[in-house]
């Protein structure tokens, strides 16, 4: 499961009901399933830390963060 990031609650609440209009699910309930709100998917592994503390905000996996984000360029 992803770390727990604080926020105002009413930002919190905002989040969750627009995850819920946009995706048809809550994001928390998103993360501690460890799956990704967008996709649908498995969302366990990710390419470095600052991507897994993006999908404890997000809800995003890693392959929806890159499609999202675009990838980085090496």
């Amino acid at each position: 499961m992803a770390e727990e990031i604080w926020r105002e609650p009413s930002t919190d609440k905002f989040l969750e009901g627009l995850a819920q209009a946009v995706f048809g699910r809550p994001k928390s309930e998103s993360i501690k399933a460890d799956i990704c709100l967008s996709c649908g998917g498995a969302a366990t592994e990710f390419s470095d830390a600052l991507s897994r503390r993006e999908y404890s905000i997000s809800g995003f996996c890693q392959q929806c963060q890159d499609d999202f984000f675009g990838e980085e360029m090496e």
